[in-house]
């Protein structure tokens, strides 16, 4: 596997801002901790783990989540790789600053004989960005050559993080239910829909996928609540800083 070290240290405001950061407020940093330490009391024992995080619509943060959650885990000195399947309009690599492509559906259509990962030095994580827009994003990720390369991800990874793009507008988070370990669903404060969220669960489940949480996303967190710990119990992230 060829990794690409990002160089690249112009990154705009808008990323350095969704990112987990020494300049992450508090409260933020924390409810991260809370979200990785429940992660892992869910998926215990030894091996690589997959983490899959979708959600029921789109702009509900499961990318800043998906991103935030690699960076947290790589913080307690896990090996983490974060790869964009959200083929169809990724956005982890803008969040990151790096190139998009190649990426993921670009090794997958066997474009490319390496597998295109970039190291974070800052971060101390590896990222498979989502490549370039493929005709037919579910054909790839439905294909074989997905599981060859989830197979030797795992001989050098403690997780493996998959962005999914919302379960109700496209399948492909389902179509790997067998390979994920466990999947987290973003749910957004005030936009979420119960009838969306309800078909996302009954879509995982009829995938016989294992859902191991939800993360409430977009909730602002006042100073009352802070102090009465709803926050660190809820993982509640704060309002305007994850899109």
């Amino acid at each position: 596997m060829r990794k690409r070290k990002n160089n690249n240290v112009n990154s705009t405001f808008d990323a350095q801002k969704m990112l987990l950061s020494d300049a992450t407020p508090f409260s933020v940093q924390e409810a991260y901790k809370t979200l990785r330490t429940n992660v892992t009391f869910s998926l215990p024992g030894s091996g690589c783990k997959c983490i899959g995080i979708t959600s029921a619509q789109r702009s509900d943060g499961k990318s800043s989540v998906s991103a935030n959650l690699a960076i947290s885990l790589a913080q307690i000195n896990k090996r983490v790789v974060l790869i964009d399947c959200d083929l169809r309009l990724p956005t982890i690599a803008q969040k990151f600053n790096i190139r998009s492509a190649p990426g993921l559906s670009n090794w997958l259509s066997g474009d490319i004989a390496e597998i295109p990962l970039t190291h974070l030095e800052d971060k101390n994580i590896d990222i498979l960005p989502a490549g370039n827009v493929p005709p037919d994003s579910t054909t790839l990720i439905s294909s074989q050559e997905i599981l060859r390369l989830i197979k030797r991800l795992k001989e050098s990874y403690d997780y493996i993080i998959f962005d999914f793009p919302p379960i109700t507008i496209v399948s492909d988070a389902a179509l790997l239910s067998g390979v994920i370990d466990g999947y987290l669903v973003v749910i957004r404060h005030e936009k979420s829909e119960y009838q969306m969220i309800s078909e996302t669960i009954r879509q995982l489940q009829f995938a016989d996928a294992k859902i191991i949480g939800f993360v409430y996303n977009g909730l602002n967190v006042n100073k009352k609540y802070y102090k009465k710990g709803s926050y660190y119990k809820s993982g509640y992230y704060k309002s305007g800083y994850y899109k």
